[in-house]
């Protein structure tokens, strides 16, 4: 199943992985120990998880930690002008109608 984020806001600093474990329960199927906690917001305090949506049902605020979510965690694919094929061929020239 495609695992969902959710934000936790901690003044006191960034949680460990093992201390949202242990806050909310989690087994180590809940939660994505290879992602860990990410900072996303310095100013604010805030960091992200990414858990089963299961399991994110089961975290809430909780002692000085804030949290929100769950969110959508869509796939990322890189984007941008076409790349040459492998036969060294240059990308297709944009059309009339595309160029600036």
């Amino acid at each position: 199943m495609t695992k969902v984020m959710v934000t936790i806001q901690a003044p006191e600093g960034p949680p460990s992985l093992e201390a949202v474990i242990e806050r909310y329960q989690l087994g180590p199927d809940d939660i994505d120990s290879d992602f860990g906690v990410v900072e996303i917001d310095p100013d604010d305090d805030l960091y992200v998880i990414l858990v089963e949506p299961d399991a994110a049902t089961r975290i809430k605020p909780a002692e000085c930690w804030d949290t929100a979510g769950p969110y959508s965690n869509p796939r990322i694919a890189p984007f941008g002008p076409p790349e040459a094929d492998s036969s060294g061929d240059e990308p297709p020239a944009p059309r009339p109608d595309e160029e600036e």
